[in-house]
């Protein structure tokens, strides 16, 4: 695992972090009657990753609603591209792509071609995607004259030293992390499914599902759960990871399945996220919960959603206070979005037999698609 603190050591990756000029320039409280505020956006994954589309179309709404963009066609357009300019906004992307790619050599030349983009471009504003965009490019950025805003750090964001207290961060960098929903979760499935006694947690092993785990274990401690937790597998082997899967099925009522997207075959290759679903869903008979929408999108039961789209919709309202209205992220409070819809996907119901007809008063909103096997 790479070392905290945006692993200083990657080669080449700070040589343009403290040379960055100083992109607020003419101070961040330039309004958009001086021109069009130049921002960065970097996300940790890749624009096909489902949390990532949801992330980025929050930001996008944010940026409609806020003025930055003049209409519809310009919000999808944001959502769809790597630039964008308006007369109020100047807008670039860079993506991580650590989900396939996360091995030190891969996050090391991302942090230095991404940092070596940021410098070209002089944003006024840098807006960090995730986790590895939040430790690696933030860390570069800090105590530099470049506002930073990050979204969807699971766990508290102190443990990549980018602010020194939640409520007054104390430095350049502020933004959103995630809670996590993961006890209401459950609360879901114990009312859909009365007779769970028992469940397991599924991962993969990343800097996204080690948070998760830690909550669900502290949580199963200290009595608050519906169900018993019986125990847990977090690997990146993914016969390791279907094994375990199956031995779980058969012992517990219920699974909470968290990241399955850093899975690799016995090659070393690379698994697809909806691959890994897709045999999941073909083999795995008891119901889940999980903490995100992608998941639910993906095919799995339900989640009390953690909501991407909140996560970048809030980062881009706190970035607009920093743009606009002159405040200091210092100053800002780390914030965590309200919790998203009680979601279920009804095609998994139907699989597993469960009846929503009389739950619907639970629910939220139904998902009738399930990306994983190729429905939507």
């Amino acid at each position: 695992m790479l070392p905290r603190r945006g692993a200083l050591a990657l080669a080449g990756a700070c040589i343009a972090a403290r040379a960055l000029p100083a992109a607020a320039e003419h101070g961040p409280a330039r309004t958009h009657r001086d021109g069009p505020r130049r921002i960065f956006i970097v996300d940790s994954y890749d624009r096909g990753y489902i949390w990532s589309q949801q992330t980025q179309r929050g930001v996008a709404a944010a940026m409609r609603r806020l003025g930055y963009l003049h209409s519809e066609d310009e919000e999808r357009r944001l959502e769809q591209a790597d630039a964008l300019e308006t007369s109020h906004v100047s807008i670039r992307k860079a993506w991580m792509d650590t989900k396939r790619r996360n091995g030190r050599t891969d996050i090391a030349r991302a942090t230095a071609r991404i940092m070596a983009e940021i410098q070209a471009y002089r944003p006024h504003l840098v807006m960090l995607g995730d986790d590895n965009a939040a430790n690696f490019i933030g860390n570069q950025l800090l105590d530099t004259q470049i506002p930073a805003v990050f979204w969807g750090v699971n766990g508290l964001p102190l443990k990549y030293g980018l602010v020194q207290r939640i409520d007054a961060p104390g430095r350049n960098v502020t933004g959103v992390w995630q809670s996590g929903y993961h006890k209401e979760s459950l609360d879901l499935l114990k009312k859909l499914v009365p007779g769970a006694q028992t469940f397991a947690i599924l991962a993969c092993d990343s800097e996204t599902t080690r948070p998760s785990i830690k909550m669900l274990e502290e949580l199963a401690a200290r009595g608050t759960l519906p169900l018993r937790l019986v125990g847990k597998v977090a690997t990146n082997s993914y016969a390791l990871w279907k094994e375990r899967a199956l031995d779980f099925a058969s012992r517990v009522d219920a699974m909470f399945v968290l990241n399955h997207d850093t899975l690799r075959d016995d090659d070393g290759g690379h698994v697809d996220m909806l691959a890994a679903g897709r045999w999941y869903l073909e083999n795995i008979r008891i119901p889940e919960a999980s903490q995100e929408d992608q998941f639910v999108l993906e095919g799995m039961l339900l989640t009390a959603n953690d909501s991407g789209f909140n996560q970048g919709h809030l980062a881009f309202e706190m970035a607009h206070d920093i743009l606009h209205k002159g405040l200091s992220p210092a100053r800002m409070a780390v914030r965590t979005p309200e919790r998203g819809p009680y979601m279920v996907n009804r095609n998994r119901a139907t699989q597993l037999g469960i009846d929503l007809e009389d739950a619907m008063y639970l629910i939220d909103e139904i998902v009738d698609t399930s990306r994983a096997l190729g429905d939507g």
